[in-house]
């Protein structure tokens, strides 16, 4: 697996890239977002690891530019930021997972690891709901004719919601899968993640199928409400 470390403090960076090649990571690195972008035009790569304080271009505006081109590569930020504010400022820019500083090597591999075992389907039967679409092993979603691109984190919140169509699907629930923890102090994490989900589902002239229950959690189906 190779990844793109997005990082301009060169300790941090020396003991990532030492940390990542050691877990059997190839990792490519880049001081900033413009110089990233490059790297990324040359070749591709399974996860990018990117820190939100940069030089020139912020992780931010990186991350929204990826996502405004519907490119879906798996996104851990890296920040000093430790409000609930700025963390959710990342995951709503598009970022699929977060990691406070400091924080240790072994966190960080094994969020390295779900982020990629999330974006690497192999295998599995397309699900259906409606005129929605979703191809495990071809990561693609498509609603009637119109092909949806999402991120793997927001891939992996709908096929979970697809395989418990019908049913309602609480926050708890969605942690547990899609994120393997429990996330304390950030309660709306899901809620952010869901939110793009759904935007992303409401094609024009089509009702909609991703419904919030208050105070419970989810249904994603036609008669849902």
């Amino acid at each position: 697996m190779r990844v793109l470390l997005v990082e301009d403090d060169a300790a941090l960076v020396k003991a990532l890239v030492d940390g990542l090649a050691t877990a059997s990571f190839a990792v490519d690195h880049a001081r900033t977002a413009e110089r990233a972008l490059e790297l990324m035009g040359l070749a591709p790569y399974d996860l990018l690891i990117l820190d939100l304080g940069l030089p020139g271009m912020a992780g931010l505006a990186l991350t929204r530019k990826l996502r405004e081109r519907q490119d879906t590569i798996p996104i851990l930020m890296l920040t000093a930021r430790a409000t609930v504010p700025d963390r959710v400022a990342g995951l709503d820019a598009g970022a699929d997972d977060y990691l406070t500083k400091p924080f240790a090597l072994s966190e960080l591999l094994a969020r390295v690891r779900a982020l990629l075992r999330r974006g690497t389907v192999v295998s599995g039967t397309v699900l259906r709901v409606g005129d929605l679409e979703l191809d495990p092993a071809r990561f693609e979603v498509r609603r009637g004719d119109t092909v949806v691109s999402l991120t793997a984190k927001e891939f992996a919140i709908l096929e979970y919601l697809m395989r418990h169509s019908g049913e309602l699907v609480t926050r708890s629930a969605l942690l547990e899968s899609c994120w393997d923890e429990s996330y304390e102090g950030i309660s709306n994490l899901v809620d952010v993640h869901v939110s793009r989900v759904r935007r992303k589902l409401d094609v024009s002239g089509r009702p909609p199928l991703l419904h919030t229950i208050r105070g419970a959690g989810f249904i994603l189906g036609e008669r849902a409400g």
